[in-house]
């Protein structure tokens, strides 16, 4: 998975503290076992073994187990927390606002406009976990697995998620206004295609049906009108 990439970036570490080839040759046939993680949260990973086989190999008796069992325990926590705040809440939030604002404004000018900002509201976080991860973790140690908690990255996923909300709104509102001004019954239809998702999706818990069946009536209605 990882494991490339993530032997890679180690290898600045290894040289610094292997002189000895063989050791060298060690330590990246150790980090080229299995390795995953979302690939900005891995960030908090590389500190801590940063840390941790500069620890190692400043003792007498190098052991390494503890480093082996530290990385194996810490890819659960790295892909959970990255995939529900970035691919689930920011990355979303991110594309939504460029998407509202290439839709709802008329002028060139002001679709590339939030174009920057949708990159800027996506590389702001993204940036700042690879940086701070690298750091944290490397001051942490062992210790930072107990702050790889998603509780502890609530305060992004408020903002982004508000973000989001807003700029979810506005395409609907903007949308259901150009609809309407084309046709009066585009906004029974879409009451009646929401209600109908949100039915399904609150009481059945299904993922295909609420977007499949509101988009059928939503058709059929209009052919029919």
């Amino acid at each position: 998975m990882l494991s490339i990439g993530w032997t890679f970036t180690l290898t600045p570490i290894a040289k610094k503290i292997y002189k000895d080839s063989q050791e060298y040759q060690s330590f990246l046939c150790r980090h080229l076992s299995f390795f995953n993680a979302h690939p900005y949260f891995a960030s908090f990973a590389l500190g801590a073994i940063a840390r941790l086989e500069e620890d190692a190999a400043n003792r007498e008796n190098k052991d390494f187990e503890q480093i082996d069992k530290f990385k194996n325990a810490i890819i659960g926590p790295l892909g959970a927390i990255g995939d529900q705040l970035f691919w689930a809440t920011i990355k979303p939030a991110s594309i939504m606002v460029g998407f509202s604002g290439i839709l709802i404004f008329p002028e060139i000018y002001q679709k590339l406009i939030f174009l920057c900002v949708f990159l800027i509201l996506y590389n702001i976080p993204h940036i700042y976990m690879r940086y701070f991860g690298i750091v944290r973790g490397y001051n942490e140690g062992l210790s930072i697995y107990r702050k790889l908690r998603i509780e502890n990255f609530s305060g992004w996923r408020k903002v982004y998620s508000i973000i989001g909300a807003l700029a979810f709104s506005a395409v609907v509102a903007f949308l259901i206004n150009q609809s309407i001004e084309r046709d009066i019954f585009a906004l029974p239809i879409f009451g009646i295609s929401f209600g109908t998702a949100y039915f399904l999706r609150s009481r059945k818990r299904m993922t295909y049906l609420p977007v499949f069946i509101p988009l059928v009536i939503a058709i059929v209605i209009g052919i029919l009108i």
